[in-house]
């Protein structure tokens, strides 16, 4: 079993083409992400679905025919969809988690409100990252915030890929 962070996947997003340069449709971005999936998940994975799952209460039909556990850290998105078909898609629903030291959310939150976890998994921010100012003034990315967000995940990974997997997060963290 591993565990999987995915954000902002938008299904039924009418107007996804237009932020991702890489898909012509919202049918386009459906199939991508299901081919990701299908690919990289097996049945006894975890997901957590980090955000803006679904624009559209078709678009959640989608994920109940996808392999592995399904957890949904609700994001800002998630209320244009029906909370009743959310839960027939997922396995469960957070507005935000603790899990191994870190917070899930869809949102960074503030690095005062990190009360003694290591990092923060979200979304929210697609292709950006979180900056930090050294020392010296330069800005750098914070390593206490990994973006899950497809098109982060996807330009880092130069198409290979849309998953952020618990042990990559881990290697960058350095936590056990």
């Amino acid at each position: 079993m591993s565990s999987f962070f995915v954000g902002d996947p938008h299904l039924g997003h009418k107007n996804i083409a237009k932020f991702r340069p890489w898909v012509q449709s919202t049918e386009e971005n459906t199939a991508i992400f299901c081919d990701f999936w299908q690919n990289t998940i097996r049945k006894n994975d975890i997901v957590f679905v980090m955000g803006d799952a679904a624009f559209c209460d078709e678009s959640l039909d989608v994920y109940k025919n996808l392999r592995g556990r399904k957890i949904l850290i609700k994001g800002n998105h998630d209320d244009y969809v029906s909370t009743r078909k959310q839960t027939e898609a997922f396995d469960e629903i957070h507005g935000m988690l603790s899990y191994k030291k870190m917070w899930l959310t869809h949102c960074p939150i503030h690095p005062h409100e990190m009360r003694g976890r290591v990092a923060n998994v979200h979304g929210h921010v697609h292709a950006k990252s979180i900056k930090k100012r050294t020392w010296y003034g330069a800005w750098k990315d914070d390593p206490q915030y990994i973006n899950t967000c497809v098109d982060h995940v996807y330009e880092k990974t130069g198409g290979r890929n849309i998953f952020t997997s618990l042990e990559e997060v881990r290697a960058r963290l350095i936590i056990k």
